[in-house]
């Protein structure tokens, strides 16, 4: 079987696979730095830019700065607590070992009652197993003590 190529693609030898671009949907700092930069230096010597455009600029670029700057805080702050929070459930699992717990499971018409005997991390979430079953702390329903 031919294939045929647009007119454009003939003399060129690297394939449609091979060539790769990327693509950016936002315009970050280093960009931001680089047109001003390159207006600076392509501007009219005799018009240049005026000062109220420039200090505009500036404070455009001072600002994205500052919004990258606290995005970036706030994925450090959402990673801390997502560790938290998982430390924080490994740490109530464990303290119900040794505890008499009933658990509401959604398979079983009764509830489970019985004593938390071991805890195990599954696909990074926390069990504690009851009667030989493993049990999501989601489906405790009560701490009866030990």
């Amino acid at each position: 079987m031919t294939t045929v190529n647009n007119v454009s693609d003939a003399g060129s030898t690297q394939s449609q696979e091979a060539v790769s671009r990327t693509v950016k949907n936002v315009l970050g700092k280093d960009d931001f730095l680089k047109l001003l930069l390159t207006q600076l230096k392509y501007q009219d010597p005799l018009e240049p830019t005026d000062n109220k455009d420039f200090i505009a600029q500036m404070a455009q670029f001072s600002a994205l700065e500052q919004m990258t700057n606290m995005s970036d805080g706030f994925t450090k702050l959402v990673q801390m607590q997502e560790t938290l929070f998982r430390e924080s459930t490994v740490s109530q699992a464990v303290g119900l070992i040794g505890k008499k717990v009933e658990a509401t499971l959604p398979d079983q018409n009764e509830p489970l009652t019985g004593f938390v005997t071991a805890m195990k991390i599954v696909d990074g979430e926390p069990r504690v197993v009851v009667n030989g079953k493993e049990i999501g702390l989601g489906y405790i329903s009560m701490v009866l003590g030990s």
